[in-house]
């Protein structure tokens, strides 16, 4: 084969192998379409059946924190057993799921599991969560070991009437908000180029799902808020009054 034979058979196989690789890119339904997802497979969960598994996961975590609060150490007002199950099923939520995340990002579009299978569903608003995206991996690794723990930390300062209650549920919040504003804007900022256009995709999974981490963290800072004050106004009265004795 003479010396231009073998340039055009190498260009050409080049060229084959350039189109195969466009097609792997583009061989899963994520935005954008360019995004490379080499080792993308289907998820054996439909929509439906991966809400059905989530909201099962949640309705466990829910039976167990009713069982905490009927051996709370004192009785609780309505307020703070919805909060106590809040922090619970948040800690649950940020240790197992974005803990799994967390540990498997690097091979998140090809695992075969449950987990794999939720992530995959949930990618349709956010493909970040499967191309190993540098801030939603930081992000979510110090939401599932930081604001986990903090949640069960204020859980377990309601049921045993704690101090520790309002401060850990301050700082919870504080967290959950500040990372969901974070994660949010920043793919606001890209104009949601990583978000489907569909607004089941848009609407449904990527506001209506983040939108509880920010209305509840800011009603719960502004209850700590004020449950600090109060109790530093209790302190500041009682130390006045050991003065004047």
């Amino acid at each position: 084969m003479s010396s231009p034979q073998v340039v055009a058979a190498a260009a050409a196989a080049a060229a084959t192998a350039n189109a195969s690789a466009a097609v792997a890119v583009n061989q899963h339904p994520y935005y954008p379409r360019n995004s490379a997802i080499p080792h993308y497979v289907e998820s054996k969960l439909s929509m439906g059946e991966a809400f059905a598994t989530l909201g099962s996961a949640v309705g466990v975590v829910m039976v167990v924190t009713a069982l905490l609060i009927s051996r709370a150490r004192v009785p609780l007002s309505g307020k703070d057993k919805l909060i106590v199950v809040w922090m619970l099923v948040c800690a649950a939520i940020h240790i197992v799921l974005e803990g799994y995340f967390s540990f498997n990002h690097h091979s998140l579009a090809g695992k075969e599991t449950i987990m794999g299978d939720l992530w995959r569903e949930y990618a349709h608003a956010d493909s970040r969560y499967l191309t190993s995206d540098p801030f939603t991996v930081i992000m979510e690794g110090i939401t599932a070991v930081f604001d986990g723990s903090f949640a069960v930390i204020a859980a377990y300062g309601i049921l045993a009437d704690s101090p520790v209650r309002h401060p850990a549920q301050l700082i919870t919040s504080l967290a959950q908000l500040y990372g969901n504003v974070l994660y949010m804007l920043t793919n606001y900022m890209e104009g949601f180029r990583y978000t489907n256009p569909n607004p089941v995709y848009f609407f449904g999974y990527f506001v209506l799902l983040n939108a509880p981490w920010i209305i509840i963290p800011t009603l719960l800072m502004v209850d700590s808020w004020k449950g600090i004050c109060r109790g530093m106004l209790i302190a500041q009265r009682a130390t006045s009054v050991k003065k004047v004795n």
